[in-house]
């Protein structure tokens, strides 16, 4: 009988780290395999895959067959695809890669090792700071919640306020390059407002996306708002492991709370 381990694809990011330290503490002293696209090993793990690269095709088969047995469970953190432009001018062809690399992998992991539970990460993809330039990404996140919203039992999804990451960081990087010129008239106005605000763009860019989740969702709180950081993800990966049956933990700061479905939609999302 093979040993029970929990396996995180992505183990060095910030949703990676915040899973590994979840597992911990959910379940203490089990084994934690962890994949890593380089060749450095995962901090806090019992085993590293290393050079694992979702962007060469059928990578993920290296993890299959290394694997021994079935993960109780498998958490997926990798988000990559084209963005930097608004959600509404997002062309097919940029789903398609996107959905490649952050998608498709998830699904194909789950069906060849069938954990007990694939673990997702999502994000506010309908606020004003993700309309504005999020791009083919939304299409990920709402294929990923659709399919655990079809299979609570199988598929959750933690979906996350923004959090200070390398992924978040090469964003805000690439929309700076973008407000220099865009044809975009939302990328446009934004640079406008960074320009107004006096600040280095990765903290306007924070900002304001703080300040969308705050007025989006602030009313229904006592707490303020306050930036998301891996103890919060970690609290959201609790509420699964222990056995939370919504298919959505929503976490921004210290709010946390589930959906069963999807959100009502603008109309920037015409590919739906």
């Amino acid at each position: 009988m093979s040993e029970t381990y929990y396996l995180v694809i992505g183990g060095s990011s910030v949703a990676g780290q915040a899973a590994i330290a979840a597992v911990k503490e959910f379940a203490p002293g089990i084994k934690i395999v962890a994949t890593s696209s380089g060749d450095k090993e995962v901090p806090g793990v019992s085993e590293t895959i290393r050079g694992i690269d979702l962007n060469k095709p059928d990578s993920w088969k290296l993890v299959a067959s290394g694997a021994t047995g079935s993960p109780r469970a498998l958490f997926f953190t990798p988000a990559f695809g084209p963005l930097g432009y608004p959600i509404a001018e997002t062309p097919e062809n940029d789903v398609r890669a996107a959905l490649q690399f952050s998608f498709d992998p998830m699904v194909a992991l789950h069906e060849a090792l069938q954990p007990e539970l694939t673990i997702g990460f999502s994000a506010f993809y309908w606020l004003a700071h993700t309309l504005a330039a999020y791009g083919s990404m939304a299409y990920v996140k709402i294929r990923q919640e659709k399919i655990a919203i079809a299979n609570p039992d199988r598929y959750k999804m933690v979906r996350a306020g923004t959090f200070r990451s390398t992924a978040t960081r090469g964003i805000g990087l690439l929309l700076q390059r973008a407000v220099r010129d865009t044809k975009h008239e939302p990328i446009r106005k934004l640079g406008e407002a960074w320009k107004a605000s006096g600040k280095k763009f990765g903290d306007f860019f924070f900002d304001y996306a703080c300040e969308s989740e705050r007025l989006t969702f602030g009313s229904r709180f006592p707490q303020p708002h306050r930036q998301t950081d891996e103890t919060d993800l970690k609290r959201a990966i609790g509420m699964v492991l222990a056995g939370e049956k919504a298919p959505i933990v929503n976490v921004i700061g210290d709010w946390t709370w589930t959906d069963t479905e999807l959100p009502g939609l603008p109309s920037d999302f015409k590919l739906l």
